[in-house]
């Protein structure tokens, strides 16, 4: 699966930043379907094992843009968006399948789509979480007044150090407590319900 998933979000992204003025990524060889100028080792063994990680860092001069400002906010809502739209076609494509074919061959394909799906969605939600580091907080820094830059930078390393803590009790806080406390899943099982009623015109079409 993270052949498929990370070489796809990274080379849209890339294309994105080059539409915008930095052809970086391009230069360095990063807009490409090829998985391995994307994987990270230790990324990639945390999404086989627990459901999250990351590629290569990508690349990006955001001082080559037209408009560095505004061209970070693009890449930030790139990214997330990406995700979404993957799992909005892996899920539909699955559910065709499903209502038009009924081998064990096709029921396979359609629990790999699903999968797909699924981690689009883990790895589209986790980038849209307010956290340093992650699209959510570039996203957020966009719109916040120059007090909040001030203050981010005089405590980059405290308020770096603390996203990270935050964020491993975000994943583990779940299994650890039977999912009684979980706001990281149930924020994944709404986006995922949300992105299932793209597939309520199927059934009406090949019911």
């Amino acid at each position: 699966m993270l052949f498929l998933v990370l070489p796809v979000t990274n080379s849209v992204k890339g294309l994105v930043a080059k539409a915008l003025g930095d052809d970086t990524a391009e230069v360095q060889g990063r807009i490409t379907l090829n998985p391995m100028a994307h994987l990270d080792l230790l990324g990639s063994l945390a999404i086989m094992l627990v459901g999250f990680g990351w590629s290569k860092p990508l690349p990006i001069n955001v001082n080559r843009m037209k408009n560095p400002r505004t061209g970070v906010l693009v890449l930030s809502l790139t990214g997330p968006l990406t995700h979404y739209l993957m799992a909005i076609i892996c899920m539909n494509i699955a559910m065709i399948i499903a209502y038009t074919g009924g081998s064990t061959a096709v029921l396979a394909l359609c629990l790999v789509l699903n999968f797909l799906a699924s981690i689009n969605i883990c790895l589209g939600t986790i980038s849209i979480l307010p956290l340093p580091n992650l699209d959510g907080f570039n996203i957020l820094s966009y719109f916040a007044p120059p007090k909040f830059h001030s203050w981010y930078f005089r405590n980059y390393r405290q308020i770096n150090q603390w996203s990270t803590y935050i964020l491993l009790g975000l994943f583990f806080i779940g299994p650890l407590t039977n999912h009684l406390i979980d706001p990281l899943g149930w924020l994944i099982g709404l986006i995922s319900r949300l992105i299932s009623l793209t597939t309520v015109w199927i059934p009406l079409v090949f019911g």
